[in-house]
């Protein structure tokens, strides 16, 4: 993962929701959370593996989920329409699948054990349903309030976050055959 280029995704993030809705508290809130976002991309190395693809995921997939909203023109992107919806998991999934494929540490493990489609595809179900739990709360808020974009581009990316956690938990237990079967 370039650090690098996961700042400048984050970054491109905060300058296209400024342009979408121009918030000063909404700027300086994405500001400081592009700095955190920073800060852990610098020192990854130092952290759990898994930590890649929470800084793809919040770096790629968060501008690959933002694009949509562009293409259509709308200044908001959670007005609940099933083909936006679409649109935008695949342009998260577009941006983001390339770079943690190839350099997530996580995949490069589960790969390496034979286990990299079943840790990708488990991480990207608990996300896709953390992504449509953020979504749904979504669609109660007023459209005419342009500083909702700001809202929403974070409670999906909140919500992708909490998702993919999930997963790894569920996921974790089990590969370590953890659960107990039912009826036991």
């Amino acid at each position: 993962m370039n650090p690098y280029l996961i700042t400048l995704s984050c970054l491109a993030q905060v300058a296209l929701l400024a342009k979408l809705s121009p918030w000063p508290l909404g700027i300086t809130g994405g500001l400081g959370v592009t700095l955190i976002i920073g800060v852990f991309a610098f020192t990854r190395l130092r952290w759990g593996a898994h930590l890649d693809m929470y800084l793809a995921m919040t770096g790629w997939g968060g501008l690959g989920m933002l694009l949509p909203s562009l293409w259509f023109g709308s200044t908001c992107h959670h007005a609940f329409n099933i083909d936006h919806y679409a649109l935008m998991s695949l342009g998260m999934w577009a941006f983001s699948l390339p770079p943690i494929w190839r350099e997530a540490r996580c995949l490069r493990e589960a790969r390496s054990e034979g286990r990299g489609w079943s840790t990708l595809l488990c991480d990207g179900i608990g996300m896709q349903i953390g992504m449509g739990l953020a979504h749904m709360p979504m669609t109660l808020l007023p459209m005419a309030d342009p500083r909702i974009a700001w809202f929403s581009q974070g409670s999906m990316l909140v919500g992708m976050s909490l998702g993919m956690m999930a997963a790894q938990y569920f996921s974790g237990a089990w590969e370590r055959r953890d659960v107990l079967a039912v009826g036991r």
